[in-house]
C-alpha cells in the first residue's frame, strides 16, 4: 500500500520565500509548480532558486503549464491535479493530502484554486502572508509570517453526462435533441441507459428519452447559462454559449477522471 503524500499546488508567479517556505514548514512531500509566462516577460532567474531551494529541502517539484491569467484554464488545471491526486488510483493505493497556495499567483489564480478547492472539495486552500514586500525585478514578498487556512464550502459543477454533452456541443457545434439523444447512447450516458424505451421500434428517440434528456441535461445547462436552445424551423438545436466554452474549459477534467 503506497503512502499517502502532502502535495502543494502554487503558481509560480513573481514569488520565492511564499513558494518555499510553506512547503518546508508544512512538509510537503511534492510541489506541483503552475507555470507560465507571457511572451513579452522574461523569466526571473529566481524561478531556478525556487526548484533549487525545494529539491535542497527533499521536496519533489513537478511543473504544470497553466495560463495564471486566464480564470478557466487555471480552474480546470487545478481542479485536473486535486482530483488526479486526491482520489486513489485504485483501491490498493492512499490519496494524497492536497493544499493549494492562493497566495503565489496572478488575483486570477486565488480565485481560480478557490473555485477549485470549493468544486472537488478534496483540497485544503491557504493564503501566506510575507513579512515584508518589494517591487521591481525581485520577488514581491519576502519571508512567511504566517499561513491562513481558509474555509471552503461545497460548490455544484454539472455532473459528468451534463459536461460530456456540453463537450459535444462545444466541439461539433450545435446540436439537435435527436442528435443529442443518439450520441448520449453512444457514450451510455445515464439519461438514456436508465430510460425503459429511448427508442422505438424503428430506431427514433421516444417521447421519453427527449423527456429525459430535456429534464436531466438540457434543462440544467440551460439553467446554468451554458447552452441555449434555438427553433431551427421545426428543430430544435442546443448551443453552447459563451458561458458554455468556459465551463467546458473549466470542467472538462472530470471526462478524464
Amino acid at each position: 500500500m503506497n503512502v499517502a503524500e502532502r502535495v502543494h499546488v502554487m503558481p509560480l508567479g513573481f514569488e520565492h520565500d511564499r513558494i518555499v517556505e510553506p512547503a518546508m514548514e508544512y512538509r510537503a512531500d511534492r510541489v506541483v509548480l503552475l507555470d507560465w509566462l507571457a511572451a513579452d516577460v522574461e523569466r526571473p532567474d529566481y524561478h531556478d532558486d525556487v526548484v533549487a531551494d525545494l529539491e535542497a529541502a527533499g521536496v519533489e517539484v513537478d511543473r504544470r503549464d497553466c495560463n495564471l491569467f486566464d480564470l478557466y484554464d487555471s480552474i480546470g488545471v487545478i481542479a485536473e491535479i486535486v482530483t488526479a491526486e486526491a482520489r486513489p488510483a485504485d483501491d490498493a493505493d492512499l490519496g494524497n493530502e492536497v493544499y493549494v497556495n492562493l497566495a503565489t499567483g496572478s488575483k486570477i489564480t486565488a480565485i481560480a484554486g478557490m473555485i477549485a478547492c470549493m468544486v472537488t472539495g478534496e483540497a485544503r486552500p491557504y493564503y501566506v502572508r510575507a513579512e515584508r514586500y518589494a517591487s521591481g525585478t525581485e520577488p514581491v514578498g519576502y519571508g512567511m509570517e504566517v499561513a491562513i487556512d481558509l474555509p471552503t464550502y461545497p460548490m455544484e459543477r454539472p455532473d459528468r453526462q451534463q459536461i460530456a454533452v456540453l463537450d459535444h456541443v462545444v466541439e461539433e457545434g450545435p446540436r439537435s435533441k435527436r442528435e443529442l439523444i443518439r450520441f448520449g447512447a453512444e457514450r451510455d450516458l445515464p439519461f438514456v441507459r436508465d430510460c425503459d424505451r429511448p427508442f422505438d421500434a424503428s430506431g427514433k428517440p421516444t417521447k421519453q428519452s427527449y423527456a429525459r434528456l430535456r429534464r436531466h441535461v438540457v434543462d440544467p445547462l440551460v439553467d446554468r447559462g451554458f447552452v441555449a436552445v434555438d427553433a431551427v424551423g421545426t428543430t430544435r438545436r442546443v448551443r453552447a454559449t459563451e458561458d458554455g466554452h468556459n465551463a467546458r474549459t473549466a470542467f472538462g477534467y472530470v471526462l478524464d477522471a
